[in-house]
């Protein structure tokens, strides 16, 4: 060391003065440093404060949204499973409105228009809106529609009237699009509930914008202040096919004005007085350069120091690091090896330890750049201060190791650099670890969608999370320090809570369904998970609460039950659940050997309600049916609608005297009318009765046998009830095996026509055949007109057959011209369904062209009940077929009721005289009387009378007295097939000639 000067010579009084000109500006710029942190600090609580003002809202207003934008699932769900949403509609809604009371409206659009809004009254505007061609909703329904998703759209100008939020939902039915389910929600009750006013009492001014996602401009949803707001703090609600954002600023900015004033003037004060301190403290050195001997044993006492900083770094296994800056060189301690189970001595580079490079081929690759940097950095910028970084390190075995790296710069007693920055290096993996996890379970805990709560080992509530209060409506400071009791519901007992302690106390765990209170006082279900945290004695120290809100699953749950077991228009149960309580009943039954009865109801003749009153009416009278019949069923009774005007009442422990009894019961209920859209109804209903074990074991054996019963009831005249027989069954069985048959008739030839000829009564000369339909199967043989003839007309087999009876006698009639024998006509039976086609005209001039047959040839016959059904209806086809030139005649006239004045309107030529009348003209004066009426009616209307059935002389002569003109019966010929009818044609020629 050079020798000093006194302190008399050469005084650096202007050196002093620099010095304590530099220590204003150092300290000046350190605390301006620390006055610019302070106020970072104070901006990041003023928005930390307001993020969390922003959260609340966004997190009620999404809730909200949420809820409500739900409708429009569950009216999906009505549209796809009801069989009639027109009727239902307004009952569906008017219960959805009570369940969600921020929808202001709820509607259906089939195909895009809407046809149904619930409430009706001030959305009468929106009846016929078109969402897919309106100009400004078309094209978010056109999106919403290729999405196949819920779309949310607004706010926008309602057409019922100010601005709103309006969800579509796209549905399907059967992979075809149905059209949109509807949800319209007030903009002005969400911006309410979502309580965006309060945040304005708060001190904050507030913006609620979204992104449009067609043009991409920001849209501004509501807002407390016009003005753009500066830096505010955002929270996103998600919302379907978009998201809003609510930004948040304080009304008077994140740092007040005179907070500048305010910090900076101790600043410049503190600057100033540590400068002057520094010019006093320099003049003292000078002036005591005997301390110099003292500094010199501090120097070793810090050399001291140093070596025993140097023991506890070894002692608490923490590695140290030497830098030396001008040879760029590093030396560490063998701790910092052995923590990344390495040795020093690997790391010798001709005996020096130089670590430099070695240190960066350790460093993770990810950290290597940020680490090299912000050291060099430090060193660059004159090693002010403390150094610190982490980073990850290679261990030995593979694995990366965090380290926390921690260093200084050793300097001189004037503050000047020494060259050398020393540090240490600790392993802080499990610290990051553990950091790791803490942020997960705490953004678990805030953000998770189930609430939680925790309680010590007293139950006191010690802490909740955000999804509790959304479920139950309290606030965080109202449960903290209360027990859960507070929310009890009262619906479950003492035992309950007992048992459930005592699972806790024995598992450590519960979980079950909970009914619990909400602030509000609504009772709602949900699902509760209870764990029990010990400590290491075992003795609990904490409850952990898990709640799921449930009631919406419940409430599905309930929905889905009804539409799989209940008739949506009657609310009775259906087939399925119909088979359910019949297998539960019989096998009680059999196990008690009790009796039970079905009862098959069926209204009579309720088809003609729905043709003249329409199906609406239909239905409305089937609800009445349903609710008048219900009041007379037990408890342990099923009253079920399987489909149609169909009914099944189940009768458990009922016998043959209990289901008869109540039979009568169910039909006396029916003698009162049923008024219907302003309309009394009277019905009636033919019933069915088959019992187990008599009549079957099983729900779809007793079901076929009192279905067989009810058509049994119906052909003893309706009103009535008949119990199933085996006789019944066996008529039934040849019903079906007819009609089955029937069905493979005409694809096999299976039928034929025979020919019954007609003879003018006083020439004797034959004026026609009557073509008659014979059938023979393979298997059954010979199957007799009167037998299969009223089954094909029930099963509409009828008017194929018909048809095909049509063509054979045209093409037979044609072949008989073809060789010269033909009749003057041929006589044709037509059906009710036949008579009833409007094409029936072109069908036959159709059959007839086929042919090559004149019109004439062709007589068709008609009968009377037929033709009285519907007289005006029957005089337009008549007209229509005579216009054609096609003869047609009244068959088994006089077994009905005509309508003289329609008879002289038809436009027919003959009457035929059934033969219920011929049989015993003879014997019988009242038959004679009939017929001679007959006769004379038909002569004072210009038409001629033709007799069936006449098989004897004595008939034919009292038939011909009394100026009957033809007749037809076995007395002239049998019907006889087509070969031998041709024989009979040619011998009749052969006469002739």
């Amino acid at each position: 060391m050079t020798n000093r000067s006194s302190p008399a010579e050469h005084y650096p009084r202007a050196s002093f003065w620099l010095a304590a000109l530099a220590t204003f500006v150092l300290c000046s710029g350190l605390l301006s440093v620390w006055v610019l942190e302070e106020r970072q600090s104070h901006i990041r609580e003023k928005r930390l404060q307001a993020s969390s003002q922003a959260a609340n809202r966004a997190r009620i207003l999404e809730a909200h949204l949420r809820h409500s934008l739900s409708a429009a699932y569950t009216l999906a769900t009505f549209v796809r499973n009801s069989d009639d949403i027109e009727t239902r509609f307004e009952t569906i809604a008017g219960d959805m409105l009570r369940f969600y009371p921020d929808v202001v409206g709820l509607s259906l659009s089939p195909g895009g228009v809407v046809t149904q809004v619930m409430p009706q009254s001030g959305n009468e505007g929106a009846i016929g809106f078109n969402q897919l061609e309106d100009q400004a909703q078309g094209a978010g329904s056109r999106m919403a529609l290729r999405s196949g998703q819920l779309s949310v759209a607004g706010p926008l100008e309602l057409v019922q009237g100010g601005k709103g939020v309006v969800a579509r939902y796209p549905v399907t039915i059967d992979g075809e699009f149905w059209g949109f389910t509807n949800v319209t929600i007030r903009l002005k009750r969400l911006l309410e509930v979502g309580r965006l006013d309060e945040i304005g009492d708060q001190g904050y001014h507030y913006q609620l914008w979204r992104e449009d996602p067609e043009t991409g401009t920001r849209q501004l949803i509501s807002s407390n202040s016009e003005a753009e707001l500066h830096e505010p703090v955002e929270q996103v609600i998600a919302v379907p096919n978009n998201t809003w954002t609510l930004s948040v600023t304080p009304s008077g900015g994140w740092v007040p004005h005179s907070w500048f004033t305010v910090a900076w003037a101790p600043v410049i004060l503190i600057s100033s007085l540590l400068g002057y301190l520094t010019k006093a403290l320099l003049d003292l050195r000078w002036h005591k350069g005997n301390l110099q001997r003292e500094v010199a044993q501090r120097t070793g006492e810090l050399s001291t120091s140093v070596e025993r900083y140097r023991s506890l770094i070894a002692a608490s296994n923490t590695g140290a690091w030497e830098y030396f800056h001008e040879q760029n060189f590093l030396q560490c301690s063998p701790e910092y090896f052995s923590m990344l189970g390495r040795l020093q001595s690997d790391y010798d580079m001709n005996g020096h330890s130089n670590l430099n490079e070695a240190w960066l081929d350790l460093l993770h690759p990810e950290d290597r750049e940020q680490a090299e940097a912000v050291f060099a950095n430090y060193i660059a910028t004159g090693a002010e201060g403390m150094y610190e970084n982490r980073f990850r390190m290679k261990h030995a075995d593979g694995h990366w190791v965090w380290i926390l790296s921690r260093g200084q710069s050793l300097r001189d007693e004037e503050g000047l650099l020494r060259g050398i920055t020393v540090g240490t290096h600790t392993d802080i993996s499990q610290q990051v670890e553990n950091e790791a996890q803490l942020e997960l379970a705490a953004t678990v805990f805030e953000r998770g969608s189930e609430g939680v709560l925790i309680t010590d080992a007293d139950e006191a509530i010690v802490m909740v999370n955000n999804a509790f209060t959304r479920i139950t409506g309290y606030p965080e400071e109202e449960v903290l320090g209360q027990t859960p009791k507070m929310l009890s519901s009262g619906r479950h007992n003492a035992e309950f809570f007992r048992d459930m302690w005592n699972e806790i106390k024995k598992r450590g765990v519960w979980q079950g369904e909970v009914w619990n209170r909400r602030k509000n006082g609504e009772i709602y279900p949900e699902w509760l998970s209870v764990s029990e945290i010990s400590d290491e004695e075992g003795r609990p120290t904490y409850y952990i609460g898990i709640i799921s809100d449930i009631s919406r699953l419940k409430e599905d749950q309930e929905e889905i039950h009804r539409l799989a077991y209940y008739d949506p228009l009657t609310n009775l149960p259906n087939r399925s659940l119909l088979e359910e309580r019949a297998t539960f009943a019989l096998k009680l039954a059999e196990r008690n050997r009790d009796t039970v009865a079905l009862l098959f109801l069926d209204l009579d003749n309720f088809k003609n309600i729905n043709d003249s009153l329409g199906h609406k009416a239909g239905d409305r009278l089937l609800q009445a049916f349903a609710d008048r019949l219900r009041a007379m069923v037990r408890e342990e009774d099923t009253f079920a609608r399987p489909g149609g005007d169909e009914f099944i009442l189940l009768l458990p422990n009922t016998d043959a005297s209990g289901a008869a009894h109540a039979a009568q019961k169910l039909l006396t209920l029916l003698n009162r009318p049923f008024r219907v859209d302003g309309y009394d109804l009277s019905v009636s209903s033919s019933v069915g009765i088959a019992l187990y074990p008599e009549d079957g074991d099983h729900l779809s054996q007793l079901y076929t046998n009192a279905d067989i019963a009810m058509y049994r009831a119906k052909q003893k005249g309706r009103n009535t009830y008949s119990f199933f027989t085996p006789e019944l069954q066996t008529h039934y069985v040849r019903l079906m095996q007819i009609e089955n048959a029937l069905r493979q008739a005409l694809e096999t030839n299976q039928f034929e026509l025979h020919y019954q000829p007609q003879q003018e009564m006083h020439t004797g000369a034959t004026i026609g055949f009557e073509a008659l339909l014979r059938w023979t199967h393979p298997e059954l043989g010979r199957i007799s007109p009167v037998e299969f003839i009223p089954i094909a007309e029930s099963s509409g087999l009828i008017v194929p057959i018909g048809e095909w009876v049509l063509r054979e006698a045209t093409q037979q009639l044609r072949r008989w011209i073809d060789d010269g024998i033909a009749p003057p006509k041929i006589a044709i039976n037509l059906s009710a369904a036949q008579f009833h086609q409007p094409n029936l005209p072109d069908l036959i001039m159709t059959i007839l062209d086929d042919a090559s047959l004149p019109p004439e040839y062709l007589e068709l016959e008609l009968t009377e009940s037929m033709t009285m059904d519907d007289p005006e209806r029957a005089v337009d086809m008549i007209n229509r077929l005579h216009g054609a030139g096609i003869s047609l005649s009244i068959d088994d006239f006089g077994t009905g009721y005509s309508s003289l004045s329609y008879l002289k309107r038809f436009k027919i030529s003959k009457l035929k005289i059934d033969q219920s009348f011929v049989r015993d003209i003879t014997r019988d004066n009242d038959d004679r009387v009939i017929i001679s009426t007959i006769i004379t009616l038909a002569q004072s209307l210009g038409l001629r009378v033709i007799a069936e059935g006449v098989e004897t002389r004595e008939q034919h002569d009292f038939l011909r007295r009394l100026g009957c003109h033809d007749m037809q019966g076995y007395y002239f010929s049998r019907p006889i097939d087509a070969e031998r009818a041709s024989e009979f044609l040619r011998l009749s020629t052969a006469l002739l000639r």
